[in-house]
């Protein structure tokens, strides 16, 4: 190959497109997320064949990209391509080594329980076209069940046990899915309600084909809990702490030792306690705990309705908006619509998440706050939540990263697929940064916002104390509660964590990360800085890896 840059930008532009087919075609569900509708109507392949393919897949991608010549010579964009790419291969690579498939087939987050509720809030079938590739992708998931608990059943065999808390609340889910009428089922709203013809088609699959199939998956995991294991944490399996060292890097992007990682979560929690026991100084209680004690009492810190707390989120993510252009030059152009989670999963999901919008526009970005249990969820966090997850979180990240059109679609949706530490990172990020903006109403919502960054130090703490130190449930949810996290989301994270090792690392390392390269241009720059250029140049990077973040803004 020459070593002139022309060839060298094609083999990668060429190489960058054919990967990001390939992983389409292996996770389509993430080309349904990302509105491409080639895959529409099937299901991820979970067999050993499946895994095979996917071996072959990323390590053909990585040998390509170690074979690109002059690759110093790249401009920025296909430099950090590159990055994104071989960050993605190792990372499916390792996943593929330590057979995570093997656990996640009896989770309850990013398993089989979760499929029709992401595919009531991922699929369009509202014309003919696309309601046959819908009924035909509903017509897999037997097939695609049963995978799952063959995938299952070997881990039994080979030592890879999920803890039972996890396959406890599986159960519970699909049991809870089950209860439902079809009709109500969520696998039927991407139909439009005007379409009858079509819902009934759905529900008959339903009927059918699905919720027997999801009644045998149940069957499954109750077959499975009898063995399924007590301890929680990685480190009581064999190989285990190779294995969290692998999600830890996945996670992050970065080779971090856990027990540093420990030690860093009790020091940032310390500095945040300081910054509480001040704010509630101010707010004219002894501590934080006496403070939001009061407030908690007074009746003002709870939503007394599902429409109250929609209402208020709305309201809060309007304010992000309009406060933004003093802080951001690009504003994303896609809007960011507020929904209530689903009844039938809120119990099991977090107080809120995002999911981007579809490129094309038909699909905008989706912030869900969880009306679950309202009187145990303090309303004096919700602020802070909206403004990391949809505006000036990640909402303007993500949609922002998707309107990248110089770059490949690898890059443009590269937050979906290339770790989380710089998507989670600029989330929390965002929420000092709304401090800043003078987003929060009060000091009330300002102690939110700092209970959420303990919250953030704290999973420093708990997610290596479960899966490096061997630590148990109970404690993890002591230290969360310590760190003004409400009992029902300290129980719910905790069993998050357990779930997804190494994912809760990813928050706090990558908004140090962001805040220590603004100091550093903000010096550089002395009198010249631009907070919104700053933000600009980072967002105009797309997610990156944080070493290939350090390179390209470290001056």
């Amino acid at each position: 190959m020459s070593h002139g840059a022309e060839p060298d930008a094609a083999a990668v532009r060429d190489l960058a497109d054919r990967y990001w087919d390939q992983l389409l075609e292996l996770e389509p569900l993430l080309a349904t997320q990302v509105g491409d509708e080639r895959f529409d109507d099937r299901l991820p392949d979970p067999s050993e064949e499946g895994i095979a393919r996917r071996r072959e897949v990323h390590e053909a991608a990585l040998r390509t990209a170690g074979r690109i010549a002059g690759r110093e010579r790249l401009d920025v964009v296909l430099r950090t391509t590159l990055d994104v790419l071989e960050a993605i291969a190792r990372r499916e690579l390792a996943e593929i080594a330590h057979r995570f498939d093997r656990l996640r087939a009896v989770s309850h987050l990013w398993g089989p329980a979760q499929l029709l509720a992401e595919l009531g809030s991922l699929q369009r079938a509202d014309a003919p076209e696309r309601l046959e590739r819908y009924l035909a992708r509903l017509r897999g998931i037997p097939a695609y069940l049963e995978a799952c608990g063959r995938v299952a059943r070997d881990g039994l065999r080979e030592g890879q046990v999920a803890p039972r808390l996890v396959v406890e609340r599986a159960a519970a889910q699909v049991e809870r899915l089950l209860a439902l009428p079809p009709e109500a089922s969520p696998a039927v709203q991407p139909v439009p309600e005007a379409d009858a013809g079509g819902r009934a088609r759905v529900v008959e699959v339903l009927r059918e084909a699905v919720l027997p199939a999801f009644e045998a998956y149940l069957a499954t995991l109750r077959d499975y809990l009898p063995r399924a294991r007590d301890t929680i944490g990685l480190s009581a399996l064999p190989e285990g702490e190779a294995m969290y060292a692998s999600q830890v890097l996945a996670w992050t992007t970065l080779p971090l030792d856990p027990r540093e990682v420990h030690e860093l979560g009790v020091r940032e929690l310390g500095k945040i306690q300081e910054e509480r026991r001040a704010l509630a100084a101010a707010l004219g209680f002894a501590s934080a705990a006496e403070a939001l004690a009061a407030h908690q009492a007074s009746g003002a810190n709870t939503a007394r309705s599902r429409e109250e707390l929609l209402h208020l989120a709305e309201d809060q993510v309007r304010r992000g908006w309009e406060a933004a252009p003093a802080y951001f030059g690009r504003l994303p152009r896609a809007n960011c619509q507020v929904r209530l989670v689903e009844e039938f999963r809120e119990a099991d999901m977090p107080f809120a998440f995002y999911q981007p919008p579809s490129e094309d526009g038909s699909r905008p970005g989706i912030y869900y706050v969880n009306a679950y249990d309202l009187p145990a969820r303090p309303l004096h966090h919700l602020a802070t939540t909206t403004f990391h997850e949809a505006n000036p979180g990640h909402h303007f990240q993500l949609s922002l990263e998707q309107e990248l059109r110089d770059r490949p679609a690898l890059r443009r949706f590269g937050s979906a697929v290339a770790g989380s530490s710089f998507v989670e990172g600029w989330g929390l990020y965002a929420e000092r940064l709304a401090d800043e903006m003078g987003l929060f109403a009060d000091g009330w919502e300002r102690l939110g916002m700092l209970d959420a960054q303990a919250h953030r130090a704290a999973r420093l703490i708990v997610d290596t104390g479960i899966h490096a130190l061997g630590w148990p449930r109970e404690r993890s949810i002591a230290v969360l509660e310590e760190a003004g996290v409400p009992h029902v989301d300290a129980v719910i994270e905790t069993d998050r964590y357990v779930a997804l090792p190494g994912q809760a690392l990813s928050y706090m390392v990558g908004m140090l990360e962001i805040q220590r390269l603004r100091t550093e241009a903000a010096a550089r720059e002395g009198a010249g800085f631009s907070l919104p250029a700053f933000h600009d140049r980072l967002l105009a990077l797309g997610s990156l890896p944080l070493p290939a973040l350090r390179r390209e803004l470290g001056g």
